[in-house]
């Protein structure tokens, strides 16, 4: 139809509550490329109030759930409700309910929608079922694009990579100087394409040669087979399979690998999980309708696209004033921060093959590539053939000043932006999909440039910034609603910047740069990658016409980010510097604006004149620099209740009640807040998970979408805000976390057992108390730090102002702490550094930051002013009493600070104190974990990582109890760290999470017995099932049963015979995977045996409720299945031929020979 691939689905479903038949119909359908019409009777209304003749339908209520899941999650349509969303029609008469319904109806693809002509529902003649029809007219437009783009599989093919870099060689060996580099460049590009191209088409015919082939020699293998159930024929057909998935193996990589999901391992389902994946989201990139200029609905795809070339085509037309005498005056009125001599001229040093390679190494994999379909993967590669040609034809257009037409080409691609209305043009987020050519030259700049914002930024700019982060500028805001809560004549303006971004001026840009210092030649390049640039807008798979772009920083470019906060910084700059627009103090500091990029809050007071100046200051800065502020979307908070009321003064924005800045809804009162925020989050993540319940999807893959999807969006708001959790609110997730994990069954283990490390026997579900406390000490990190704190740490360090705040937390008990200050982050602090020093062993009794004066615990530190003096001399607390790790003596102190002899005695007083907390106080007190986190470096990363691990490595729970099981039943004494290396075997050994299931259950004893089973009800035999004779006990069916035991038997025989090493026949090595110390083997052989005695386990658990043993038989059908799985990982490394040489033992005995 078309160039459109269309998938036509009939069906029948079943007239009870079968939820499970449509989340298996959905989830094949998934696997199927194209779009979709499903028609037939579904048994089921999707909305009873229209649907009923009754208006009420309690039947079906688990299939309509599901049907809705699927309907949102791959975007399809109820085709006939769309176009008539208040009729009522019918397609059923029920003569025993004496009752109409719409049952039958057609669910299409939104891409389809806008295609169809009619569908209406006949007449019910027939039977009792009116017949529905849908017509569709589908025209081929000459929009329509295939882009072309290199699969990175391709570069896991040692023949493909010898093959390009034969083929480099010999273009850059003929094509030496007889054109210019910016030619060779472009005509190499053409080359290699067509070169990948071709090597992907004959290998993809092979490939589809062999398949068929396999097939065919598969179908009849299993003929012969149905009719004489041979052996020898059951192994034939078994070595075929394998062969079949060695091939389709990779192509499951490649898709793997696309969507960066390893839905492959996540259960029995794994190709219909990963297609559905990948169809979800397809079809969340699906723009079906849009409102043109003159507010009209345009559902066609040509038509959509040519609306958004135009509104991107009038975004990034210039709007210049041309005024540069107004620009010129504006900015050198202001201050700028500028750089050093030396850090100038490291910035306009030549770009070198050095730079190139660096910037390459540092761009992330994965992403997508631009219009030419070379992803940086490619250059990666081959960077070492790719560099130097890459170096000349940068140099080149540097002199030219222009670069080649492809690299100055991006695609426009489009992402709805949150809670935005889809039919608006200026609710998408246009990203740049540029050249990777493009983006290296953009990131060797970038580096070098992003090593000195720091210090020409002022810090109330937290984007795009080294060492900092969004989460300052909301603690910030929270703790100015506190100090100034109903003050009068003060507010909060949040401030809507319409296409920030995309409407920088280039006249501007190119004005602010040199006023920070930029030399001439790093200011060259960057006007290099502004000169001329175009773009063509992608949507529905229709490329529009290039266009010039005359405007913006790109977003998608790794330079543009650094370039925005430098744009941005001169507003402010000129902000500060008016003296008609007044910030809020706080203890005798300004706090006037805070910005992420181009999110900005205003702190004002003094409103009737703060307003209108800062009002008249953007206008002037608009004018020249594009910068434009949406007055519909800005929203101005007072502070005082009644001036929220009654406001005090006339602006053009929006007078609120509360406004979201950076994700976070803000309101006047902090005992809101995090009702505000949290309730629909987890209201949002209920859902989530609710809808993934029914997806076939195993316990360590439902852990790891906590971890991966649901984790970080409580983090954030963990990080950003800073206010006590209740009991109930943990409680309540842990139960939806519970439920989740094991599928609305009853659960097997404790939910505090998951949360352990792998090593001690957990699964490392995210226990989200813990991250909530190892928030809260990333941000006391900033407590200790030496260098400038953010701004917020001065608001909360004035509440408290006799003692700096890391020693303030070790001034008194806990108690006495909370009612020493106001500030409500700052207690939450306190509770959270008690809570998790308790957690981990307690506080110690006596800290290097414990102070001297103002210590409620020292007496003397009270009340004599002794001690306040020492204070100002410098000894603030217990460490400024040592000098590299001992105690000063008195005669050493008064040297060092210059305290009066007279002060010994105060000496002894403190020496005292000290004694009476200390066994010894000659050594300096040591830091306790939390404290020598907190004295590192304060602007690394990874800090709530390091302390999230301290915290979940303290946890006192334990799974000793089924240690001491095992060592009862195998009547062995299994040393603590054999057990402690066996749990984190089960989850490391392999990739594929069925198997880690499989040994984790093995472990923790999870597995249901008859012996167990007889004690839920006695009318079930506690016999085995296999030998009919012993108690079915839990070891007895993994060992003792004589049938088990023959299988262990041929199994350590087959190992033995295959590795050439003796495999001991015992229990720790068969059941628990644990090797005596004597049996020492390398550690390949050692895999490949635990690999063997993996996949026994296996089978001995497929056969758990058989009368039947395993077999070998069994054993090595499972080997031949899952070394596909083995397989993958290898692809995916580039280690294919690794993983013939390794895994060639196992290929022998499934019969492979070399293949796998």
């Amino acid at each position: 139809m078309s160039t459109i691939k269309l998938n036509l689905i009939n069906i029948y479903g079943p007239n009870n509550d079968n939820p499970s038949f449509y989340e298996n119909l959905f989830l094949t359908l998934s696997t199927l490329e194209g779009l979709y019409i499903v028609g037939g009777d579904f048994n089921c209304t999707l909305n009873p109030s229209l649907d009923k003749s009754t208006q009420i339908d309690t039947s079906h209520t688990q299939t309509r759930k599901i049907l809705f899941n699927y309907i949102k999650d791959l975007r399809i349509n109820d085709v006939w409700r769309t176009r008539n969303p208040n009729n009522r029609e019918f397609s059923c008469y029920s003569s025993t309910h004496q009752s109409h319904s719409r049952i039958d109806y057609f669910l299409i693809s939104m891409e389809l929608l806008p295609h169809v002509e009619n569908c209406w529902y006949n007449s019910i003649v027939i039977s009792d079922h009116a017949a529905v029809s849908l017509e569709i007219k589908v025209n081929k437009t000459d929009q329509e694009v295939k882009r072309w783009r290199m699969q990175t599989l391709l570069l896991k093919d040692s023949k493909f990579v010898t093959f390009i870099e034969t083929c480099i060689d010999k273009y850059f060996e003929m094509n030496k100087d007889e054109t210019t580099a910016s030619i060779r460049w472009e005509a190499f590009k053409a080359y290699i394409r067509g070169e990948i191209i071709s090597y992907s088409s004959n290998k993809n015919k092979q490939y589809n040669q062999e398949l068929k082939s396999l097939e065919r020699l598969i179908k009849s293998s299993e003929a012969e087979l149905y009719q004489s159930n041979d052996p020898t024929k059951l192994h034939k057909l078994v070595v075929l399979r394998t062969r079949y998935d060695k091939l389709t193996t990779e192509k499951v990589a490649k898709n793997l690998m696309w969507t960066k999901q390893a839905f492959y391992d996540q259960g029995e389902k794994a190709g219909k999980l990963l297609a559905w994946r990948i169809k979800r989201m397809q079809a969340e990139r699906a723009i079906n309708s849009i409102k043109s200029k003159s507010d009209i609905l345009i559902t066609d795809p040509s038509e959509i696209n040519e609306n958004f070339r135009e509104f991107y085509k009038t975004l990034y037309e210039s709007e210049y004033s041309g005024n540069e005498e107004s620009q010129t005056t504006f900015l050198n009125q202001l201050k700028f921060k500028i750089l050093l001599e030396e850090e100038k001229t490291t910035l306009d040093r030549p770009l070198t093959i050095k730079d190139l390679s660096e910037a390459i190494d540092s761009m992330n994999s994965g992403k997508t590539p631009g219009p030419d379909g070379l992803p940086i993967e490619f250059y990666k590669a081959f960077k070492n053939k790719l560099i130097l040609p890459l170096l000349n034809m940068y140099e080149e257009s540097y002199k030219a000043g222009s670069l080649p037409d492809s690299l100055r080409l991006a695609t426009i691609t489009l992402l709805l932006k949150p809670n935005k209305p889809p039919t608006e043009c200026s609710s998408y987020r246009g990203i740049s999909l540029m050249g990777c050519d493009t983006k290296i030259l953009c990131k060797a700049l970038s580096r070098r440039l992003d090593k000195y914002l720091p210090n020409l930024i002022i810090d109330d700019q937290q984007g795009f910034i080294k060492t900092r982060q969004g989460y300052h500028n909301i603690r910030r805001v929270l703790n100015v609603l506190h100090e100034k809560h109903n003050c009068m004549d003060t507010a909060m303006l949040s401030l809507d910047a319409r296409q920030a971004f995309d409407r920088i001026e280039w006249n501007y840009l190119f004005a602010v740069l040199p006023k920070y210092g930029l030399g001439e030649t790093f200011l060259k390049w960057i006007r290099l990658l502004y000169t001329d640039p175009t773009a063509q807008v992608l949507t529905n798979n229709n490329m529009s016409k290039p266009f010039n772009l005359q405007r913006s920083t790109r977003q998608g470019c790794p330079l543009s980010p650094l370039l925005f906060v430098l744009a941005i910084e001169p507003l402010a700059m000129a902000v500060r510097a008016n003296t008609g627009i007044s910030g809020i103090r706080i203890g005798g500091r300004d706090h006037l604006i805070s910005l992420f990029a181009d999110d900005i809050i205003f702190f004002l007071s003094n409103l009737k004149i703060s307003i209108p100046n800062l009002l008249n200051l953007i206008k002037e800065f608009g004018e020249f620099s594009g910068y434009k502020i949406n007055n519909s979307k800005s929203e101005l908070m007072f502070l005082n209740e009644e001036e929220r009321r009654s406001p005090i003064v006339a602006t053009p924005f929006k007078t609120s009640t509360g406004f979201t800045y950076l994700g976070i809804k803000i309101t006047p009162s902090l005992s809101e807040i995090s009702t505000v925020n949290y309730n629909p989050l987890v209201e949002k993540v209920t859902e989530m998970l609710n809808r993934w319940s029914n997806l076939p999807i195993s316990m360590i893959g439902r852990i790891n979408i906590l971890k991966m999807t649901i984790l970080p969006k409580f983090l954030y708001y963990f990080q950003t805000l800073p206010l006590p959790m209740t009991d109930s609110f943990y409680d309540s997730l842990d139960k939806l976390f519970n439920q989740f994990i094991w599928s609305n069954r009853k659960a097997r283990l404790r939910l505090k057992l998951l949360y352990l490390p792998y090593e001690r026997g957990g699964l490392q579900v995210p226990n989200l108390r813990w991250y909530y406390m190892a928030a809260q000490l990333t941000s006391a990190t900033h407590y200790f730090c030496s260098m400038a704190p953010p701004a917020w740490v001065h608001i909360e360090q004035q509440s408290v102002p006799d003692l700096p705040l890391n020693t303030f937390l070790y001034s008194s008990d806990i108690k006495a702490l909370k009612k020493n200050t106001k500030n409500p982050f700052l207690k939450n602090t306190i509770i959270i550094w008690h809570a998790a020093h308790k957690h981990m062993g307690g506080c110690p009794e006596l800290s290097q930051f414990t102070p001297i004066w103002g210590n409620e615990r020292f007496t003397p530190g009270k009340n004599d002013g002794g001690f306040k003096l020492w204070k100002t001399k410098g000894i603030q607390k217990i460490k400024d009493l040592y000098a590299d790790g001992m105690l000063l003596t008195f005669n050493q102190l008064c040297n060092k600070y210059l305290i009066p002899p007279k002060h010994f005695f105060k000496y002894l007083q403190l020496k005292n104190y000290m004694s009476s907390k200390l066994k010894q106080i000659v050594d300096i007190p040591p830091l306790t974990k939390i404290e020598e986190v907190c004295v590192g470096d304060v602007k690394g990363k990874g800090f709530l990582s390091v302390f999230y691990n301290l915290l979940m490595l303290s946890s006192k729970d334990s799974v000793m109890d089924k240690l001491d099981a095992w060592r009862r039943d195998t009547l062995e004494d299994i040393d603590e760290e054999d057990w402690n290396q066996a749990c984190l075997k089960a989850q490391t050994q392999t990739i594929n999470t069925r198997f880690k299931l499989l040994q984790y259950k093995w472990l923790m004893r999870t597995y249901i017995t008859p012996v167990r089973l007889h004690h839920m009800s006695s009318d079930i035999p506690d016999t085995c099932t296999k030998c009919l004779f012993e108690k079915g006990t839990l070891l007895h069916c993994m060992w003792e049963c004589l049938k088990i035991q023959k299988f262990w038997k041929d199994v350590i025989r087959c190992l033995s015979e295959l590795f050439r090493v003796k495999v001991p026949l015992e229990v720790k090595i068969c059941v628990l995977g644990i090797y005596p110390v004597e049996f020492k083997q390398s550690q390949i052989k050692t895999k490949l045996i635990d690999y063997g005695l993996l996949q026994a386990r296996r089978s001995i658990a497929l056969c758990w409720r058989s009368m039947d043993a395993p077999s070998m038989g069994l054993w090595k059908k499972e080997i031949a299945n899952s070394l596909g799985l083995e397989k993958l990982t290898y692809i995916a490394k580039g280690k294919q031929r690794d993983f013939e040489n390794l895994w060639e033992p196992y290929m022998r005995i499934i019969g492979t020979e070399g293949g796998a």
